[in-house]
């Protein structure tokens, strides 16, 4: 990369545009950067490193902190560079985020930061600040820190690398040879390490769970054995153990089951032949309750039979009742007939009457609702049309808002013009007090340039010494040197006269220019105030004999008269719209009124009608029920409670003679078949009967049952107990085989992991200290140390050469140290008890060095231009001469080589030279000396 051209703008010390044609300083050799301290010599390498990566060369300014102090506020802030990469030509720009004044209005704003970056080919330009610095890094091959240490070393860069300590230049080759990748390694291999040992952990502690858990007798031959088991103890021991146990538990297991298996046999057997004998038993006591059973029931049988006989001619007497009933229910039916007509008759006559009723009510309200109408009509004609009233009235209502509107309007211009003459009146006497303030302030810079001036002889003479030439005469000798007035004033004091002046010149012209916009503004109301006034009141204010005086008097008064009238007129108005308002509302509750009312009168009219046709068909219908009830009575008996009377004893006689058949008949046939069942229950019992079991047989089955049943349990206690052993015996012997099993493959992982991480991570004992990336870094470092000590024995006539040394015992981290070997008495000692001269040498020699390194691995990237911000004050003359040498070296195969330094003897020897100077206004001015 070769920079070509550099433009500033309001960046750092440059108030105002500044540009650098880089390109006459040639394709090699040295150019110096020089002037006056604090002038800027560092921003413009800042400018490079800030327009390529969005940073400073040092890294101490960031883009807000770039902005000129001296420069105008309408200068903008930026820095363009244009530069060479592979023989293209690139153009880059970019600006920080500062104040600016706002394009419209008053204050200020904040321009944001931007940046773009222009190709020569022809394609899009890059913009966005992330991906402009994206995009330079990717055409340069560099980032940001690969820059700064070979390309633009900046100031405190030098030493900050020589005297670093192993951590500090590990973190330093960490970022510029990208070994992150190596120290993710040492990590991770720690991380498995220490997990696969916290497995290791975590499955001893379930071994020996697992082995807690076996149960055994104390009477166990292995008792003293199983009691010792752990984790830690040979698996194949462990397994053995195991083995005898569940195997002896098992043949025990077997023996408790024969044993229960043989008492549950002996138990069913003897259950069956007791179960046996207790039914034959059952079934004998059975047998003799049926038969007591059967003894009682035959008499009972016979006497139902009887009494059944004695009913068997109740039959006839049965029927000839219910022919007698069938004849009186047919009388009382017919009464029950007559009493239906007599009651519809009554009915058909009441329902006429009241029909007839309804009818004369709905005519006496039809003529009521009639004169009711009528009054409604003659209202609605005198209320006339309120609907079009209320229309004129609100256009007018519009027409004096709008009015009123106006006349504020012309109020609040006639206050406003009260102001502008107010705030016109106040700009001019500003004007005035600045003017007076102007005068003042030039004349006390003059009085005070005027006694510096005079007092200068007096000034001159305070820095004489005797022996020291004087800078007027040249005389060493001064006998009587010039007194200095005690009312001398100081170059401090004549400047802020000064700068008190201009600031007084300042503000005169800003309150001049204030006065001006005042009274324009003035001016500018009037005219628009007599305009309004003519507008809205040309009766006031235009006459035929030409316009009218407008006064504020005048204009006030025709306000508040206006304003008075205008009041009066809306007063009126909201009157009458109030008014044809409520007649519009009362028109159109009387239109409501009479439709309700027209739709009544329809409804009784029909009403009316309904109700006297139906008051007729009912005279008819009761007409023709007073004949059906005349020839209904002449068929029906002549008392109605005489026929229910008869028909009530009758129904009791037959209910009577009924019933006693029913009772004799069930009674007969519940007694045969309670007498067959019985019956049938002894033959059945008989069939049923075995042989004869003794009640002593069956007390002995019992106690031998009793017996049995306690082997059983105590078999089946015994089972499970060995079973409760067995069963989690079983589970844990085979939870050990495989926790076993998957130690002893966590355990071959954990042994080469192990040595892995130790290995990387430089813990090994007996070893030197050295992880996996210092030892990379070492690698880079003795590479660096070749190109360096190269320069530094140039520097130092073969006197100092650089080289890696360990730490001094094995137990800290070590591989990065540096220490210096001095060739003339042949001793070895650190870098740190150089001299200031001797480190700076060493210190450039490095920096160089690890700059020819990074551009080798970062795919053999060559730098057109290298950059040096640092004092080389601190060498002696041959040092002096021996360093340029080394530097020129460097500008072989076309490099350009840029240095910042106050040194006079790199003045004389460097011809190229970039003059930075301080402006006598404020900011600073920058000169190509080619």
């Amino acid at each position: 990369m070769r920079p070509l051209k550099l433009t500033l703008s309001a960046f750092g010390p440059y108030a105002s545009t500044v540009t650098l044609e880089l390109e006459r300083l040639g394709k090699g050799g040295l150019y110096l950067v020089t002037g006056d301290t604090g002038a800027g010599k560092t921003t413009l390498f800042d400018a490079i490193t800030y327009a390529l990566y969005d940073h400073s060369s040092g890294g101490v300014r960031d883009g807000a902190m770039l902005r000129s102090k001296y420069a105008d506020p309408g200068t903008p802030t930026f820095v363009e560079l244009e530069f060479e990469v592979r023989g293209q030509r690139y153009t880059v720009r970019r600006n920080p985020d500062y104040l600016r004044p706002k394009a419209r209005g008053e204050g200020t704003t904040t321009e944001k930061a931007d940046a773009v970056l222009t190709y020569p080919d022809g394609r899009p330009p890059v913009t966005r600040s992330k991906d402009v610095t994206a995009a330079v890094t990717a055409l340069i091959g560099l980032d940001y820190d690969q820059f700064c240490q070979i390309a633009m070393i900046a100031q405190g860069q030098f030493t900050r690398l020589l005297n670093a300590t192993t951590e500090e230049r590990s973190k330093i080759f960490r970022k510029l040879f990208r070994t992150q990748r190596y120290q993710k390694l040492q990590d991770a291999l720690q991380e498995e390490n220490a997990r696969l040992t916290a497995q290791r952990t975590a499955q001893n502690v379930q071994l020996d769970a697992v082995l807690s858990g076996i149960r055994y007798p104390e009477t166990d031959p292995d008792a003293e054995a199983l009691g010792g088991l752990s984790a830690q103890r040979p698996a194949e021991e462990v397994t053995a153990l195991l083995d005898g146990l569940l195997t002896r538990q098992e043949a025990e297991l077997s023996a408790a089951a024969a044993a229960h298996t043989a008492a549950q046999a002996q138990l069913d057997a003897l259950q069956q032949t007791l179960g046996r004998a207790e039914q034959a038993e059952a079934l004998r006591r059975q047998r003799v309750e049926k038969q007591a059973e059967l003894a009682a029931l035959l008499p009972r049988r016979d006497a139902a039979r009887a009494d059944a006989a004695r009913h068997a001619g109740d039959a006839a007497a049965l029927d000839a009742l219910t022919a007698q009933l069938e004849r009186a229910r047919a009388g009382l039916d017919a009464c029950d007939a007559l009493d239906k007509l007599c009651r519809a008759q009554t009915a058909a006559r009441s329902e006429a009457d009241l029909e007839q009723a309804k009818a004369r009510k709905a005519r006496a309200q039809l003529t009521a609702l009639d004169a009711e109408l009528a009054a409604l009509d003659a209202e609605a004609a005198a209320l006339g049309d309120p609907e079009t009233r209320n229309v004129a009235l609100t256009a007018q209502a519009e027409q004096l808002t709008r009015r009123e509107t106006a006349l504020t309007a012309l109020a609040q211009s006639l206050t406003e013009d009260q102001r502008r003459t107010h705030a016109a009146r106040q700009a001019q006497d500003a004007y005035r007090t600045a003017a007076a303030a102007q005068e003042a302030a030039h004349a006390e810079r003059d009085a005070c340039e005027r006694a510096f001036l005079d007092a200068q002889a007096g000034l001159l003479a305070q820095g004489l010494a005797e022996g020291t030439p004087c800078p007027v005469c040249g005389s060493v000798h001064h006998p009587a040197k010039a007194a200095l007035p005690h009312t001398a004033p100081t170059q401090a004091q004549v400047t802020a006269a000064k700068q008190a002046a201009e600031a007084a010149d300042r503000e005169a012209q800003d309150r001049a220019a204030a006065a001006r916009e005042a009274l324009a503004a003035q001016r500018e109301g009037k005219a628009t105030l007599r305009r309004d006034a003519e507008s809205l009141l040309p009766e006031r204010f235009t006459s035929p004999e030409g316009p009218v005086a407008l006064t504020v008097a005048l204009l006030k008064t025709a306000l508040a008269e206006e304003t008075a009238a205008l009041q009066t007129a809306q007063a009126e108005n909201r009157a009458a719209r109030q008014k044809a308002a409520a007649d519009c509302a009362r028109r159109t509750r009387l239109d409501t009124a009479r439709k309700t009312k027209t739709a009544q009168r329809t409804a009784l009219e029909a009403a009316a009608a309904s109700a006297e046709q139906i008051a007729a068909a009912r005279e008819a219908t009761a007409a023709a029920l007073e004949q059906q009830i005349t020839e209904a009575r002449q068929s029906a008996p002549a008392s109605r409670a005489e026929a229910q009377q008869t028909v009530a004893d009758l129904t009791a006689q037959r209910t009577a003679l009924r019933t006693g058949m029913e009772q004799t008949e069930a009674a007969r046939r519940a007694a045969e078949n309670a007498v067959a069942a019985a019956e049938a229950a002894v033959q059945a019992l008989q069939d049923q009967q075995a042989p004869e079991t003794g009640a002593a047989d069956l007390d002995a089955l019992r106690t031998r049952l009793t017996a049995l049943q306690t082997a059983r349990q105590q078999a089946a206690e015994q089972e499970k107990a060995l079973t409760a052993q067995l069963v989690p015996n079983r589970r844990a012997a085979a939870d050990y085989r495989r926790l076993a099993a998957a130690r002893q493959v966590l355990e071959t992982r954990w042994q080469w992991v192990n040595a892995l991480a130790s290995t990387a991570g430089g813990t090994l004992s007996s070893k030197q200290k050295i992880k996996l990336e210092a030892y990379i870094q070492m690698h880079y470092l003795d590479r660096i140390l070749v190109h360096a000590n190269t320069r530094l024995m140039q520097m130092t006539a073969g006197q100092y050469e650089l080289e890696r040394v360990g730490a001094e015992n094995q137990r800290s981290q070590s591989g990065l140290d540096l220490g210096v070997i001095d060739h003339y008495n042949g001793t070895r000692r650190s870098v740190k008890t150089l001299s200031g001269g001797e480190s700076f040498k060493a210190s450039l020699a490095l920096a160089l060095g690890l700059s020819d390194e990074v551009q080798s691995t970062a795919g053999g990237i060559r730098l057109d231009t290298l950059f040096l911000d640092e004092g080389f004050g601190s060498l002696d003359d041959e040092s002096l001469e021996q360093a340029i040498r080394v530097l020129s070296g460097l500008t072989e195969g076309d490099r350009l080589v840029g240095i910042i330094s106050h040194v006079a003897a790199l003045k004389d020897r460097i011809d190229h030279q970039v003059l930075v100077k301080k402006a006598r206004s404020g900011g600073s001015t920058v000169e190509l000396i080619v």
